[in-house]
């Protein structure tokens, strides 16, 4: 039909607007993290993209439920801004007729946002893990920056550099400080600095036209050695791998387990494709506004409803995770307050003998 495709034009230009901006936020605050990560040397630089982008398929269970509900309420709220509902509703479309266009791009944003949240968000959760362990796993080299006195996490000591090569290979003005044994300290001080690995996979810091302090700080014993080479043996770090959290296992390890935490999880997953269409049916009564009120009039109250929303179902996760809520009443409490509201509000616009007679199968007039 001309109308619904018109309807449905209206919503997925404002969708793509939406869902542009919120990623954009959600990107720049990430990659700021992620960098002051890198600049930290907790993070190497090769790995912040790849992070980046499984943060972002994370996210976008949260991203696309908003998105689809605020592009619903922008998109007919234009429409009756310009008046162009109610010339709709003149030529007998009604408000039956303006969620059949509506369902339908529910619908296939719940099943995407059912897609990513039962698969792809673990699967990415479970990636980023991964990387964040191999980052552990590395050399102490592995995430020093140029410039800046350093203290490598298992390493007793600190380091530092005054210029690195892009790759991390080679570097200048080096200077190191380790704890030998007892109180004894060792001082490597060097012009040059290079990686290197023998044939058997050990890699070492050669030092290059140095010197080597050892002994006890405050004593006069202290040995000085002048080097041409020096080799110190990097060791790769022993790091158990770290604790998953629940949102990284696997969908099909959730259902049926008797842990509470796995049945918080798994409620997560199902409530984010249902959250989709209980928005899209709150936002088509929420959009309704007069011409001179104008396209964002309802728009704090969508914002608010919308927190109120998801806190309670953070809040009901938790609770269920912890035990303190059964599982039977769950998240689902949530859910069911979300639908007596667009209920309530559609009492409220049409009258309750409109909204009886919708729910029974009566032809109402809208």
């Amino acid at each position: 039909m001309v109308i619904d495709r018109y309807i449905l034009k209206e919503i997925l230009y404002t969708l793509l607007v939406v869902l542009f901006v919120l990623l954009i936020i959600f990107l720049s605050n990430r990659f700021v993290r992620f960098l002051a990560d890198a600049s930290a040397g907790d993070l190497a630089g090769e790995y912040v993209l790849i992070l980046l982008g499984m943060k972002t398929l994370t996210a976008l269970v949260i991203i696309l439920p908003l998105g689809l509900f605020m592009a619903i309420l922008l998109g007919l709220s234009r429409l009756y801004k310009d008046s162009e509902m109610i010339a709709l509703a003149a030529c007998g479309v009604s408000v039956r007729g303006v969620y059949r266009s509506v369902i339908g791009l529910a619908l296939a944003v719940a099943a995407a946002v059912a897609a990513v949240s039962f698969y792809v968000a673990p699967w990415a959760e479970e990636q980023s893990y991964r990387m964040r362990d191999a980052q552990e796993s590395q050399s102490l080299l592995t995430g020093l920056v140029a410039g800046r006195f350093s203290e490598p996490s298992g390493a007793d000591g600190v380091m530092y550099f005054e210029r690195l090569s892009g790759d991390g290979a080679l570097m200048q003005d080096v200077f190191i400080r380790q704890q030998k044994g007892g109180a004894d300290e060792v001082v490597l001080s060097a012009r040059n600095g290079r990686r290197w690995q023998d044939e058997s996979g050990a890699q070492y810091l050669v030092l290059m036209d140095g010197y080597r302090y050892e002994g006890l700080p405050g004593e006069g014993d202290f040995r000085i050695v002048r080097f041409k080479e020096h080799a110190v043996r990097i060791e790769a770090r022993d790091v158990a791998p770290s604790l998953r959290k629940q949102r990284a296992r696997p969908s099909a390890e959730l259902i049926g387990s008797d842990d509470p935490a796995a049945v918080a999880e798994l409620q997560w997953r199902v409530s984010m494709p249902l959250s989709v269409l209980l928005l899209a049916l709150l936002a088509v009564p929420l959009s309704r506004t007069s011409p001179r009120q104008g396209k964002y009039a309802k728009l704090f109250v969508a914002v608010l409803i919308y927190l109120i929303y998801s806190n309670l179902l953070g809040v009901s996760n938790s609770w269920v995770a912890r035990g303190r809520l059964a599982p039977g009443i769950g998240m689902w409490w949530v859910h069911l307050a979300l639908l007596f509201s667009v209920w309530a509000l559609f009492a409220r616009q049409y009258g309750l003998r409109w909204v009886l007679g919708s729910m029974f199968g009566r032809r109402p007039v809208a």
